[in-house]
């Protein structure tokens, strides 16, 4: 069995990149894949978003402004989960399709929008994205996040428990590549090297944990 913890900006273009090569590799698995997608807020994040927008890094509004929206879209995926891991992938991927491929804003009105495509319970959902217990759930993220010393986005985490020898993590750091998240997958670490020289993304880099 296969265990994948996805790190992700909720904001984030290449995320949603990530996110439909672990489905694609989930449904290849089918049954023999678990897999998270959770929400990753800290200065990498924010940082990684004014680079790819040409902001300054030293205006700190804009800084303020932007950790803001990541951590509200955040709380908002948390609380969509709430209501089923499926709608809640869904709603995170739509708002992030809609944010990047859209080019719309992030407002309340565009939130609502992505409730109801995706089915899920506006009362319930509204509730939820401002209570305790969301918050708490996104603060666990973050503390597990931590625990795997992960610091950028998209990162993966995967665990084969198949093989009884590995009883480690391979993280996958700017993990674009759906070639090599399938490379790890199946334990074919140099196949996953050679993949990921072959790939435009040249930050992608796999670590032992």
């Amino acid at each position: 069995m296969l265990e994948i913890y996805l790190f992700v900006n909720p904001l984030g273009e290449h995320c949603l990149e990530a996110e439909h090569s672990v489905l694609k590799i989930a449904e290849e698995n089918q049954a023999a894949v678990h897999y998270q997608f959770l929400p990753l807020v800290n200065l990498h994040t924010v940082e990684d978003v004014m680079r790819r927008n040409n902001y300054s890094l030293h205006d700190l509004t804009t800084r303020n402004k932007i950790f803001k929206t990541i951590y509200a879209a955040s709380l908002d995926y948390k609380a969509a989960l709430f209501q089923g891991k499926r709608r809640g992938q869904e709603f995170l991927m739509a708002l992030q399709t809609a944010l990047n491929f859209h080019h719309e804003r992030y407002t309340d009105q565009l939130i609502a929008r992505l409730v109801q495509d995706s089915g899920l319970d506006a009362e319930m959902f509204n509730e939820d994205r401002r209570s305790k217990l969301t918050s708490e759930s996104f603060e666990a993220d973050q503390r597990v996040a931590c625990e795997m010393q992960i610091q950028k986005h998209p990162s993966a985490v995967i665990y084969n428990y198949a093989d009884p020898k590995q009883d480690y993590g391979i993280l996958v750091e700017d993990c674009h590549s759906y070639e090599v998240l399938k490379q790890v997958c199946q334990g074919h670490y140099d196949a996953a090297l050679a993949a990921q020289n072959s790939t435009n993304h040249h930050k992608q880099t796999i670590h032992i944990l």
